[in-house]
């Protein structure tokens, strides 16, 4: 009985033994296969999370400072680091009361905006908010929040807006030129070349013009990528235009200083530009006839009143005008007036010549030299005199000759008959 019962408890003890080996290998099997279900399992999250991707709604300035009715524009960006995409509702939270805001896509007001698989900031649409101060609005700061929402997507940009009376506009633009002063004397152009900078975030058109031009003075602007003038020019957000400014002054400017003021004026703002011309002096002086015609008619030994016009052509004030003049032998030229006391710039002044051929002068053409002069500047007229017969002698002439005629046609007549 004993050896049955030991014997028995042989056969359990071994049964026994057997199955902890058989767990125990079959653990041992099991255990890798479960680790590695287990990281494939880990694994597929990671990547579905990471297909899933992040969307994120920013922008570089979230917050800025406004005059009271002023106009502030935020440039919006959507980035997406996964492959799904999406399109987003767009909206405005906590809006003051009066105040105005739009979705701007390009150049439309949108609502709605595509979300593209993997988009980066450099490939995001071109999106903005702009945001309107109404006039009465308190000096205070102000929270704003602007949502895109869609699909799995609801996220939240926070602007803080600063109302501040004194605030200086940001993004202002530039008009600029490295030298604003020039000078020149009387005819010339001058030309500026100037910098027109768009610092807004939205594309603008400047028309351009100009402030405090004398009268007869004309500007032009060509654009560096144009062949012709224009008055108006577009220029991109964050980009430049390079403008060729020429001013031309009146054909009389006197000298001095003119200061001018170029103008490019946009819907949002209006840049000047200050320069300054200098017109450095330069004499001038013409004589000539009122008309133009040099040539007279005259008689010997009698007087012959010729009208001269002495003109300032120069920007400066002429004084103590002397006339003066050259002529053949025995001629005799006097004037009205030998001095002109002044001629102011641009401006002219007449007087009389009076001239007297020779009594002998036999008929033909004469030069006659008209000088007016100071002591910075003179100026030749020349004149062709034309010395002529009277007609009462061509008339006592003809009739000489007419009764020569007559007679010889009478001897003709009578010795012919012989």
């Amino acid at each position: 009985m004993e050896k049955t019962e030991g014997m028995t408890t042989r056969k359990i003890a071994r049964f026994t033994c057997g199955m902890l080996t058989a767990g125990m290998l079959t653990a041992a099997v099991l255990m890798p296969v479960q680790v590695h279900a287990a990281e494939k399992e880990t694994k597929l999250q990671t990547e579905t999370a990471e297909e899933a991707g992040k969307v994120t709604f920013s922008t570089d300035y979230p917050g800025v400072t406004v005059k009271p009715g002023g106009t502030s524009t935020f440039t919006l960006y959507i980035t997406n680091t996964g492959s799904e995409e999406d399109t987003v509702s767009l909206s405005a939270e906590d809006l003051p009361e009066g105040w105005e805001g739009r979705f701007k896509g390009s150049s439309n007001e949108i609502s709605m905006v595509h979300i593209g698989a993997y988009q980066t900031k450099e490939d995001s649409p071109s999106l903005s908010y702009s945001l309107t101060v109404p006039e009465d609005t308190k000096e205070d700061t102000y929270a704003i929040t602007l949502n895109a929402k869609g699909g799995d997507l609801d996220e939240d940009l926070a602007l803080t807006v600063k109302v501040d009376a004194e605030e200086k506009k940001f993004g202002a633009g530039e008009f600029t030129t490295d030298y604003a002063q020039q000078e020149g004397t009387a005819g010339t152009k001058f030309s500026y070349s100037t910098k027109l900078t768009n610092n807004g975030s939205e594309n603008m058109t400047y028309s351009l013009s100009a402030e405090g031009l004398p009268e007869g003075w004309n500007v032009t602007f060509t654009p560096s990528d144009a062949s012709m003038a224009t008055s108006s020019v577009p220029v991109d957000a964050g980009a430049s235009s390079t403008i060729k400014a020429a001013v031309s002054p009146a054909q009389n400017v006197t000298a001095g200083d003119y200061p001018i003021t170029l103008i490019a004026a946009s819907a949002e703002e209006t840049l000047e530009l200050p320069v300054t011309i200098r017109v450095s002096g330069s004499y001038g002086l013409t004589a000539t006839t009122p008309t133009g015609n040099l040539s007279a008619k005259a008689f010997a030994g009698e007087t012959q009143d010729v009208t001269i016009s002495v003109q300032n052509t120069g920007n400066i004030d002429l004084n103590s005008v002397r006339l003066a003049a050259q002529a053949s032998t025995d001629w005799e030229v006097t004037f009205d007036q030998d001095t002109i006391p002044d001629i102011p710039a641009g401006e002219s002044r007449e007087l009389t010549a009076h001239i007297t051929p020779a009594k002998d002068a036999i008929l033909g053409d004469y030069v006659t030299v008209i000088t007016a002069s100071n002591d910075a500047v003179s100026s030749d007229c020349a004149l062709r005199i034309s010395v002529q017969n009277h007609t009462s002698w061509g008339i006592v002439a003809v009739g000489i000759i007419a009764v020569l005629v007559l007679g010889l046609i009478l001897i003709i007549r009578r010795f012919g008959r012989r």
